[in-house]
């Protein structure tokens, strides 16, 4: 019974993780690729927000990774929206921890969440001013 019992549970939290999935390749395309300009509020320390436009989105979008990352209780740090000449293309709340953390999109309402890589982690830390 022991044996069952512990088969379940594995069963379970594998399938919990499992139903989290990254962006859509075509939506993870076009935000790395497509974007043009981006807005951060920042919700963590004194707050505060910053635009960046042009190659320094380029730059910015290596930070999140095509692939999902386990939620966590870490607080909300923020929300990112990503822009293609002027127009919202997607938003996100990001979560920020040691050293990676993620972004939790809603797409079509479907949640989605990637992870953002350990230099993405640290940039965003950086800007949160205590």
């Amino acid at each position: 019974m022991k044996r069952i019992s512990i088969l379940f549970f594995l069963l379970s939290a594998g399938i919990f993780v499992y139903s989290q999935q990254p962006l859509p390749r075509s939506i993870y395309s076009t935000l790395r690729d497509s974007t043009n300009a981006l807005d951060i509020v920042l919700l963590l320390g004194k707050g505060g927000s910053m635009s960046l436009e042009g190659r320094n989105v380029q730059l910015f979008n290596t930070f999140f990774d095509p692939v999902t990352a386990p939620k966590t209780k870490a607080p909300q740090a923020g929300t990112i929206m990503w822009l293609i000449n002027g127009r919202e293309f997607i938003s996100g709340n990001f979560y920020l921890g040691d050293s990676t953390g993620y972004v939790v999109f809603k797409k079509e309402d479907k949640e989605y969440v990637n992870r953002i890589n350990t230099q993405g982690n640290a940039f965003l830390k950086s800007q949160i001013k205590y």
